[in-house]
């Protein structure tokens, strides 16, 4: 993994740190990504070589699948999570499509669908 870590601006700066990581075991490069983003970092990867910029709803719906791993979550739960309430309609298909192509590009897939229920996060299908 190599990536690049941009924390909170820096007041005289305006600009974050920036961190290289090279790892070369993937259960430490997840855990080490998880730990850096549910901290507030921003996280880009060499795995396509570019950095994955989130949208508030992207990011609030990442983390909730990052902090609840192999538990399925309903539309309804992502929902009150993400906007405080339940949104109708295809709201919640549209959000995870647009993280899916922003962040789960690769194979194995890690965020999945459970027809009829919600989605989670895991390196395996069900």
């Amino acid at each position: 993994m190599y990536g690049s870590i941009s924390g909170k601006p820096s007041p005289t700066r305006g600009d974050g740190q920036h961190v290289l990581v090279v790892v070369d075991d993937p259960g430490t490069a997840e855990l080490l990504t998880t730990t850096l983003e549910l901290a507030g970092c921003r996280v880009g990867t060499a795995g396509t070589g570019a950095e994955a910029a989130l949208l508030v709803a992207e990011y609030r719906l990442l983390r909730h699948l990052l902090v609840n791993p192999e538990r399925v979550l309903s539309k309804e739960q992502i929902s009150r999570h993400v906007w405080g309430g339940f949104r109708a309609g295809n709201a919640i298909e549209q959000l995870v499509s647009r993280l899916r192509r922003k962040v789960d590009q690769q194979e194995p897939a890690l965020v999945h669908t459970r027809r009829g229920f919600g989605y989670w996060l895991g390196c395996s299908s069900r």
